[in-house]
């Protein structure tokens, strides 16, 4: 296994909302009680099944039981016990699906999102976006828009992750071209930090994932819950 591997599992949350209390009892019960803060039906089955799909993909690459691993909040982020392994993660989820980052290196973010068009897109775009990734927008034919606007968000928010800073204040300040995946203009604080990112795409989610690593391997895998 190399360093450069970079561990992407995308998984459809295959329960519904009244039946995810079930699914929370088989977590440990510190997440049990972290639970408690989500008070929406559709917010906490993503919480639970992003845990699942971790501690699944965690057990599936070091051979753990699931119920074993450990985690810690730091600054805001989820952070595997480095005593048990040297993966760092990321987690993301858009309706009925869930993805997780694997990697060797703490400068990690995945997002996924949605492909269910938000009518309110072009006004988010034109608040979020840099000037000219809005520009670029307004330039395509209108039915095409959406696809472009998702493909940009998902990069940008997969950056925001990966450099562990907040989204309202550094969306805009993160820019790209259509004819390139990296980043084509990123704050200074961040240059000794350049990231790598790949996207895929799936008729219900658009997905994108960044690492701070000059020649990552991808490997994607679709996973069952």
């Amino acid at each position: 296994m190399s360093k450069n591997d970079v561990h992407v599992y995308v998984a459809r949350i295959n329960w519904d909302e009244k039946t995810t209390q079930q699914h929370l009892k088989n977590l440990p019960h510190t997440e049990q009680a972290y639970s408690q803060r989500y008070t929406h039906p559709l917010r906490l089955r993503s919480f639970v099944a992003s845990r699942h799909l971790l501690r699944q993909t965690l057990s599936h690459l070091e051979g753990k039981p699931a119920q074993d691993w450990l985690f810690e909040r730091q600054q805001q982020r989820l952070i595997v016990n480095q005593q048990q392994t040297d993966w760092h993660t990321s987690l993301s989820h858009g309706n009925d699906w869930v993805a997780c980052i694997l990697a060797k290196t703490i400068h990690c973010g995945v997002d996924i999102e949605s492909t269910t068009i938000n009518p309110r897109f072009m006004a988010i775009a034109q608040r979020f976006f840099h000037p000219l990734e809005y520009q670029q927008l307004l330039d395509l034919a209108e039915h095409l828009r959406f696809t472009v606007f998702l493909d940009f968000w998902t990069r940008k928010e997969a950056c925001v992750k990966a450099w562990h800073c907040g989204l309202a204040h550094h969306l805009a300040a993160i820019s790209f071209q259509q004819s390139s995946l990296n980043p084509v203009s990123y704050p200074n604080a961040f240059t000794t930090l350049p990231l790598t990112l790949n996207t895929w795409q799936h008729h219900d989610w658009q997905l994108a994932c960044a690492v701070h690593l000059q020649e990552p391997r991808w490997l994607f895998d679709e996973w069952h819950l």
